[in-house]
């Protein structure tokens, strides 16, 4: 598997990089000593967006248009993630998970509804991908679903109740029947790619908090 060498910008002194999703989608990654930003692309009309919380003073159109070009061509980084970048370039970085090239799958994501009506649903006023926002409704939908309350009796495991939530959550927004499993994994993947935690890490915290209750 061919792995990237971040590039320098030279804008703000930082490094971007390509990151192929778990679904097969793209994400730009920009680091400087102080800041990180991450950035789906859609592979459409290559929009970058937002993920998490975004510095727009800092991570200006031109800082980003500047990484866009700088990364046009190059292959994904595959294998790694870099978590840290400090002023003299050394790079901390997350350690290499064994991948295969047909380990991932091809489902594009970021074109489907699903995923635009969901960015669309937790975006704040900045125009940022909030997962606080997220979580706080994923958690507020939870805590008034029958079906979740029958999850949690039954003593479903937490990951079950999640994909449960997010897939019922994203059919309502997307106003369609949902995801096939697929779908859903692939969808989860990428939520979880944005981050550098899981994206959903207080819904788990809460759902394993109502499970204790229960025992």
């Amino acid at each position: 598997m061919i792995r990237t060498e971040a590039v320098r910008t030279t804008l703000i002194g930082g490094l971007a990089y390509k990151q192929k999703l778990g679904s097969g989608g793209a994400g730009l990654t920009i680091l400087t000593p102080d800041d990180r930003a991450v950035f789906t692309i859609n592979k459409r009309d290559g929009a970058c967006v937002p993920f998490g919380q975004v510095d727009g003073g800092v991570f200006t159109p031109e800082v980003i248009g500047e990484a866009m070009a700088l990364t046009k061509g190059l292959p994904f980084k595959l294998k790694g993630k870099i978590t840290k970048v400090y002023a003299d370039n050394h790079c901390d970085e997350t350690p290499a998970e064994q991948e295969t090239d047909d380990a991932k799958s091809d489902i594009d994501v970021i074109a489907s509804v699903e995923y635009k009506e969901f960015v669309a649903q937790y975006t704040d006023k900045n125009d940022n991908f909030s997962y606080q926002i997220m979580n706080k409704e994923l958690i507020q939908f939870a805590a008034r679903s029958s079906v979740v309350k029958g999850m949690l009796a039954d003593r479903f495991n937490v990951d079950a109740i999640v994909r449960y939530i997010v897939k019922s959550r994203a059919a309502d927004l997307a106003r369609n029947k949902g995801m096939d499993d697929d779908m859903l994994k692939a969808f989860i993947e990428t939520m979880d790619s944005m981050n550098t935690r899981s994206a959903f890490k207080e819904l788990n915290s809460y759902l394993r908090g109502r499970l204790r209750r229960k025992k």
